[in-house]
């Protein structure tokens, strides 16, 4: 995995961090790959939303094959 360093970060982006991390038990760099992550749409929940709306689209019914395969026989 890759590491970033950032120089220069204004301290009330440290602290807005620091105290969104906090409720959820992280760390400051956990909380800033989160928020950078969200904030690219690489989320986990934006994933599992594609990943639902696809299947919800892939969940169209489909006609009985056994009626298509005698459909295609008598032509």
């Amino acid at each position: 995995m890759a590491h970033l360093v950032l120089h220069d970060v204004d301290p009330k982006v440290i602290e807005e961090l620091l105290r969104r991390a906090d409720p959820h038990g992280r760390s400051i760099e956990e909380e800033a790959k989160k928020t950078l992550e969200e904030a690219l749409g690489l989320s986990h929940a934006r994933a599992l939303r594609a990943a639902r709306r696809i299947r919800a689209e892939l969940a169209q019914p489909f006609g009985d094959s056994a009626e298509i395969l005698r459909e295609d026989r008598d032509r």
